[in-house]
């Protein structure tokens, strides 16, 4: 029974919106139940068990009250009919990347991918070099909505790829060099700003470090986490943006 739901538990604002494919996996939980899928419903519903329903009916019941269903006990149905199973995570886990909701499925549980994003500001950073990179940059803008798409869409090495590779781009653009090195040794020479230029460049070799991220695999075929991918996009989100409004505001010239 799990009708603690919404009595006094805080949601998570990602459980807020379940997309159809979630749905369609509770359905397809339920349907394996097979005649045990009906009265389960009903006990996690808290409703009365349906006792003169046919065959047909009882399909019929179970698609009406999933379709009525409120979005966060979506997820909390999964979690009760998978009870611990890794069965469904990668099916799951797709949905969720595709729909761009933080969460990850581990065992059959969700788990919010970034808890502490929206209480420090910063779940919005990897959006903002969009409307920034026009112009000349529109080349780079380009890259930088393909590494978007490519996180919502699960493949983070390659967001990652493309996250650092668009800042090279910017680097490359606002200096009017021909590769990163000589870029920021152009924009930031040495002095004060020698770490600022170390930090920068630190974050573009990360790219070509993590295995198969922009090169091949090396000796340690590391997993790359997608807090881990998520933080690497806001990093050169934020490099990316100053970048370009120094060069706006002629600090480059």
């Amino acid at each position: 029974m799990i009708a603690m739901w919404s009595r006094g538990v805080e949601l998570s604002h990602e459980r807020e919106s379940a997309p159809d494919g979630l749905r369609r996996v509770l359905q397809d939980l339920i349907d394996a139940m097979e005649e045990e899928g009906m009265p389960t419903l009903a006990e996690w519903l808290d409703v009365p068990r349906p006792t003169d329903l046919w065959a047909n009916d009882v399909g019929r019941w179970i698609g009406d009250k999933l379709q009525r269903l409120p979005d966060p006990q979506v997820y909390d149905f999964i979690e009760s009919a998978l009870s611990g199973s890794s069965h469904y995570d990668e099916r799951v886990n797709k949905i969720l990347r595709s729909n761009d909701i933080a969460l990850s499925m581990v065992d059959g549980a969700f788990y919010e991918d970034d808890e502490a994003a929206e209480d420090y500001g910063v779940e919005g950073a990897a959006e903002q070099p969009v409307s920034l990179l026009r112009g000349k940059y529109a080349a780079a803008g380009t890259m930088w909505a393909k590494a978007l798409t490519s996180h919502r869409a699960g493949d983070d090495k390659q967001a990652v790829a493309l996250a650092v590779n668009t800042l090279e781009g910017v680097v490359k653009i606002a200096s009017g060099k021909k590769d990163i090195n000589a870029g920021l040794r152009f924009l930031f020479p040495e002095g004060e700003r020698g770490p600022l230029r170390s930090a920068i460049n630190q974050l573009h070799n990360y790219g070509s470090a993590m295995p198969w991220v922009r090169h091949g695999g090396g000796i340690k075929d590391l997993e790359l986490d997608r807090i881990e991918a998520r933080g690497v996009l806001r990093s050169s989100a934020v490099w990316i943006v100053m970048l370009v409004n120094l060069d706006s505001e002629g600090d480059f010239a």
